[in-house]
């Protein structure tokens, strides 16, 4: 649980409405208790009966119950029959709650800019004076446990992140250094220090018995964020943005994740923002719609 203290803050959030965010994996939660934003997070199928605990616990403090994302039918359809309720469409939340944790740490709004949310998958929205979803990639926190899962048996993403900042991923990835000859003019510095291919250096030479978990699992979220990173950048470019606001549940403690997003939009002329609590955008937003 995670608290946000807003006795300073200018944005009004309404103390009547709860906000539910249901995703594939992670369910958020999202409420005023004394002037504090109170934020929750529960694994959507094996807390379920936390999170209605939570909700009855909380029936007689609201009014509305507001749901969101792509889990939340079945108990919008529940809670509906007895509480007033609202199924709200879940990029016009992320849009809402971002813009509000923007102006809350930066102390300003949120100019036109793309707002590519990472969780289970990956959406790509466009932020105007109104919204439009671009599209997105399978790509995410979802692939990122399937693939550990069915290689390493992990199925902690805590410890996943952790093994991964112990691992050197240049251990078991192929630079575009490794391929040219260091007095080979036609590659320059910066170049030279890109992927050539993620994995590339487990060939037929490889010994596979030196293959550490920490090095393949950096790799990993490096490739998963070299992709997202090039596909986030071509869609700013093709709509004349600079901004680009990345969040979700894939990126929370993600050192690594941020750190080539950061780079790749630096390459690239664009500024990359992640703001704190990003996770929670959806279930926040829902409250302030």
């Amino acid at each position: 649980m995670s608290k946000i203290n807003l006795s300073d803050n200018a944005i009004e959030i309404p103390s009547d409405k709860i906000g539910i965010d249901m995703g594939q994996s992670l369910s958020k939660i999202a409420y005023l208790d004394n002037n504090k934003l109170i934020l929750s997070s529960f694994a959507t199928h094996t807390r379920l009966t936390e999170i209605k605990t939570l909700l009855n616990a909380k029936k007689d403090q609201f009014r509305m119950f507001n749901f969101t994302g792509g889990r939340s039918f079945e108990l919008y359809t529940e809670y509906s029959k007895d509480f007033k309720s609202n199924l709200i469409n879940e990029f016009e939340a992320n849009v809402k709650g971002i813009e509000f944790l923007h102006t809350l740490e930066k102390k300003k709004d949120l100019s036109r800019s793309l707002i590519v949310n990472m969780g289970t998958g990956t959406s790509v929205v466009l932020k105007t004076d109104t919204f439009e979803h671009l599209g997105g990639s399978a790509m995410g926190g979802g692939f990122f446990m399937g693939l550990i899962k069915t290689i390493f048996n992990i199925d902690n993403f805590e410890e996943a992140i952790d093994l991964a900042k112990k691992g050197n991923r240049y251990n078991v990835d192929l630079k575009v250094s490794d391929i040219y000859h260091l007095n080979d003019k036609r590659v320059d510095l910066l170049f030279r220090e890109f992927t050539a291919a993620s994995l590339g250096k487990i060939n037929e030479n490889y010994n596979m018995k030196s293959l550490s978990q920490e090095d393949f699992i950096n790799s990993i979220i490096c490739l998963i964020g070299e992709n997202l990173g090039i596909i986030a950048n071509v869609m700013a470019d093709n709509n004349d943005v600079t901004d680009i606001v990345f969040c979700g549940g894939f990126l929370k403690d993600n050192k690594i994740l941020k750190k080539i997003l950061s780079l790749l939009c630096k390459v690239n002329r664009k500024r990359a923002i992640f703001l704190k609590n990003s996770e929670f955008c959806a279930a926040i937003g829902a409250v302030l719609i």
